[in-house]
């Protein structure tokens, strides 16, 4: 038993890293999991031998260590559709001018998979692994409206409903009725929820069975994204998701539900 919430402990900690805190101390990890600092310095002493996590000499803080790459590097390798999508992600990056972007849930929240920048000046930029919020985003909410309900509700009450910016959706009837709507129209859309000033619209990648599997985002900044651009960025990113989806073995259109269905117009 004493075994097991080690390693519970441990996975909380690893959890603690992310692309808003890639450093982070003991004292701050003690204090966030309500753990004792002497257990925490304890683990952490055993990731670093494990080169999970290593110390920053000059303020004792600890960063995720090589060994992170490489798993992360082997558990990319196995996602093969992810090798068919990226020419499409790259055409689609080449049509729009934006940064785009792949996506899958990775427990509480979303992990960006693969990517290409926008070219242009003002753009957004990301990082391959980086771990996202589920509410927030248009990425998010598409792969949280995937799940079913009862899944919907253990991963809200684990992580939240925490604001990002004035626009994040908060509340959870409101976010309820946002995920019905996106479920209805097969895509999603965000202005400024995760991000002051970006915005971003996905659709969904199926597989053979026509599950969705990844969300497919354009992203870049909201001055870009006015009504007519979130209409021709929602049309194109549909046709190429479901190109990608098509070659994964899905092989026709599908909606939400697994039902033939046209896009409805951007919101």
């Amino acid at each position: 038993m004493h075994v097991t919430k080690s390693v519970k402990t441990s996975l909380e900690i690893l959890d603690c890293f992310t692309s808003e805190t890639p450093a982070i101390g003991v004292t701050e990890i003690s204090r966030k999991l309500r753990v004792s600092k002497s257990t925490v310095s304890r683990i952490l002493s055993t990731l670093e031998q494990g080169g999970l996590v290593a110390k920053i000499p000059a303020n004792q803080k600890h960063r995720l260590g090589a060994k992170i790459l490489q798993l992360a590097g082997t558990f990319l390798s196995t996602i093969e559709w992810r090798i068919i999508a990226m020419p499409h992600v790259k055409a689609l990056r080449d049509e729009t001018n934006e940064t785009v972007m792949l996506f899958m849930i990775d427990g509480d929240h979303r992990i960006c998979l693969e990517g290409c920048e926008s070219a242009q000046e003002l753009r957004s930029s990301f990082a391959i692994g980086g771990r996202y919020p589920l509410h927030a985003g248009s990425a998010g909410k598409l792969l949280l409206a995937s799940l079913p309900q009862d899944a919907q509700k253990r991963i809200l009450a684990r992580a939240g409903l925490p604001g990002y910016t004035s626009h994040t959706i908060t509340g959870a009837g409101e976010l309820e009725r946002e995920l019905a709507e996106i479920r209805e129209k097969g895509y999603a859309v965000s202005h400024q929820e995760r991000a002051a000033f970006l915005s971003s619209v996905s659709a969904p990648i199926r597989d053979f069975r026509g599950e969705i599997v990844a969300a497919l985002c354009v992203y870049g900044p909201s001055v870009r994204f006015t009504p007519a651009r979130v209409r021709e960025f929602t049309r194109r990113t549909l046709d190429v998701a479901k190109k990608i989806s098509a070659e994964i073995g899905l092989g026709r259109e599908r909606g939400p539900e697994g039902n033939p269905r046209r896009p409805s117009r951007a919101g």
